[in-house]
């Protein structure tokens, strides 16, 4: 761990506000977890991973359960699996909902420890109980497909709605997905998809933005909307987008269609 002389030193080179980070320093020698758990964030943000684990290491001996789950964060992201476990593991059972759902996550990729769907099912379920609108999108998935379950198709409408209402972004294009196509037991809604596209697409969902082109042209031909929603499909990447404005521009504007042809080619060379 860095002593206070290099830790003013590392301060200077970041840039970073000095006084207030050393004022933390000087906490943190007196045992104050805050202030402990503010410098191995500071440390994680700037991808100092060892620094951040060392500091985090402080606070989970003295008990904290955020730093238990950061700290398994920091595992992860040095390829630690098993460590990252075990962390992930102990914040969990202290009632860690993001904890939680990342236990899930690696029992149900077997990352840490071995692929266990039952158990991925049980810690979503935790997680969702306690307002994780991702562990609510993947217990949909994981209905849906049967996966440490049998297929129930109603549970996993349940529950992807829940990630729905609780805005996440997948859940809000799987809905969309489920009412244009009429899945699971429902019947084709294109109102119902395109509300959930429009919700999905303010989060830059880039499939949402696509879709709602593609509904807009199907719909009602390529005008404004269309447009507009194959634009902002394109300008986040999309190359099914920018092919149809290609298509389209070649038909009606010569300039635009030049703008577009560049942005086309580009997206392609990022591929390669």
């Amino acid at each position: 761990m860095q002593t206070e002389q290099q830790f003013n030193e590392w301060l200077y080179q970041q840039n970073l506000d000095k006084e207030y980070w050393l004022e933390h320093y000087e906490l943190s020698k007196e045992g104050a977890l805050q202030s402990i758990v503010a410098i191995a964030l500071l440390y994680k943000a700037h991808k100092h991973f060892e620094h951040a684990s060392l500091w985090l290491q402080k606070a989970v001996a003295l008990g904290h359960v955020e730093a238990m789950y950061e700290l398994g964060n920091v595992y992860f992201e040095m390829e630690e699996e098993e460590h990252a476990f075990m962390m992930y593991a102990r914040a969990a059972q202290l009632g860690h909902p993001d904890a939680m759902n990342n236990l899930a996550d690696m029992y149900l990729n077997g990352e840490g420890t071995v692929i266990n769907e039952q158990m991925a099912l049980q810690w979503f379920v935790k997680a969702a109980e306690n307002g994780v609108v991702e562990a609510m999108f993947t217990l949909g998935m994981m209905y849906e497909q049967g996966i440490g379950s049998g297929i129930d198709e109603q549970t996993a409408i349940h529950y992807y709605v829940l990630s729905a209402n609780g805005g996440d972004v997948e859940g809000l294009y799987r809905m969309g997905m489920i009412y244009f196509e009429g899945e699971l037991g429902q019947q084709p809604n294109l109102p119902r998809a395109i509300q959930y596209f429009e919700q999905a697409a303010e989060q830059l969902h880039i499939d949402a933005l696509f879709n709602l082109g593609y509904i807009y042209e199907l719909e009602w031909g390529m005008g404004t909307k269309a447009i507009h929603y194959y634009k902002q499909a394109s300008f986040a990447g999309d190359l099914g987008a920018t092919k149809k404005l290609v298509d389209f521009f070649e038909r009606t504007n010569d300039e635009q269609l030049h703008k577009w042809q560049q942005k086309l080619t580009q997206l392609q060379h990022e591929r390669k």
